[in-house]
């Protein structure tokens, strides 16, 4: 009864625990990638996104982008807000796709296509 009560008031404790685990993770990235990882993250939170897939899978791009030694706007562009949208207009593409398709979009290929064009659009200029 008490656990129950406890719960209501401060939440899920075990999502808390899992939620403070990945920060730990997030927080080990290079400090720029864990910086423009939080920025989207806040970001993705004013339209609803929580603790979710979109957030695990930029997670698991920045690592392996990181361990590549790429540079962190090489990765989301000079526009890190556009690359928000993007992540959050394929999660719900995907939503909808298992739905209506019975399939599913594979986000991290259509992330990696994205950031490839970006790299070579970044590359490009310079």
């Amino acid at each position: 009864m008490m656990k129950n009560f406890i719960e209501l008031i401060v939440g899920d404790l075990e999502s808390k625990k899992e939620y403070k685990a990945f920060m730990k993770k997030v927080n080990s990235l290079p400090k720029d990638y864990a910086f423009v990882f939080k920025k989207i993250q806040k970001y993705m939170w004013n339209f609803g996104y929580g603790f979710g897939e979109e957030i695990i899978n930029l997670y698991e791009l920045f690592e392996a982008s990181a361990a590549e030694g790429k540079h962190v706007l090489d990765v989301t562009g000079e526009d890190v807000a556009a690359f928000a949208d993007e992540l959050m207009a394929l999660s719900k593409l995907d939503g909808e796709s298992a739905s209506v398709v019975g399939g599913q979009v594979d986000l991290k290929k259509e992330i990696d296509s994205r950031v490839e064009q970006q790299v070579k659009i970044w590359t490009n200029k310079k």
